[in-house]
């Protein structure tokens, strides 16, 4: 959930408080009205209900049921922008918003980090119901594969993608190995001829724009395609990792 629908602390006491303001207010001009009936104090007087009326209807509204069905639906389309629905990862818009915050963290701290790109290559050779399972799989398995603090998400059909850094668990080179082998088990065995897995490793080498990192990434990615196995070697990382 992006957010929750019950109602703020601050709301309960700004209700009353804001009844509160407006009786005063009300009984204000109603002692100018009766000293002065102008057509000024009438419309002032009116505004401020009106203000007041709206104000309490809308308060009301964000309580009831049917408030609660609007609330519920904004956070399941916000969600859609940048949740994959099948998975439940995050998608390919997110990942580049993620990408981006973690240049940017690099750039001030000096540490390093890699895109690891997982693809199931021969994916889109096997029915939709297959893809689903494998898809989900993988997934699970992968979340599993990298450390709490990294990042994954699936871009399309059978490419995943991950964005680690070293810990003091593992290494990013570890976390490639293992990304290779969570991508490899959601593979059923009868299936093994036909989808292959996939894996390059790109270090983020002091680039200013996303699509820089994402091109060579990419550039990685048709390499390894174009040489027939499983995963890349691992490209040497930023001067900032050694």
């Amino acid at each position: 959930m992006l957010g929750s629908v019950e109602t703020p602390l601050v709301l309960r006491f700004l209700r009353p408080a804001s009844f509160a303001l407006w009786f005063l207010v009300f009984c204000i001009q109603v002692v100018m009205l009766v000293a002065d009936s102008s057509q000024s104090v009438w419309l002032a007087l009116v505004l401020s209900t009106a203000l007041f009326a709206g104000v309490h209807i809308q308060f009301w509204y964000e309580e009831s049921e049917q408030g609660r069905r609007l609330h519920h639906l904004l956070e399941r389309m916000r969600g859609r922008i940048y949740e994959d629905e099948l998975t439940g990862l995050p998608n390919a818009r997110h990942f580049v918003f993620e990408l981006r915050r973690q240049m940017m963290r690099s750039m001030r701290n000096g540490r390093s980090f890699s895109v690891i790109i997982a693809e199931l290559h021969g994916f889109d050779a096997v029915d939709a119901d297959e893809q689903e399972r494998i898809a989900r799989a993988a997934a699970k398995a992968l979340r599993a594969a990298v450390g709490d603090s990294d990042f994954v998400a699936r871009l399309q059909g059978g490419i995943f993608a991950s964005i680690v850094t070293d810990d003091k668990e593992r290494t990013i080179g570890e976390k490639r190995d293992a990304v290779l082998c969570a991508v490899a088990s959601a593979v059923p065995l009868e299936r093994a001829a036909v989808i292959q897995p996939i894996v390059t490793m790109t270090g983020y080498e002091g680039e200013l724009e996303v699509r820089e990192l994402l091109r060579r990434a990419q550039r990685d990615l048709h390499a390894a395609r174009a040489r027939g196995f499983a995963g890349s070697l691992p490209r040497p990382l930023s001067r900032t990792a050694a």
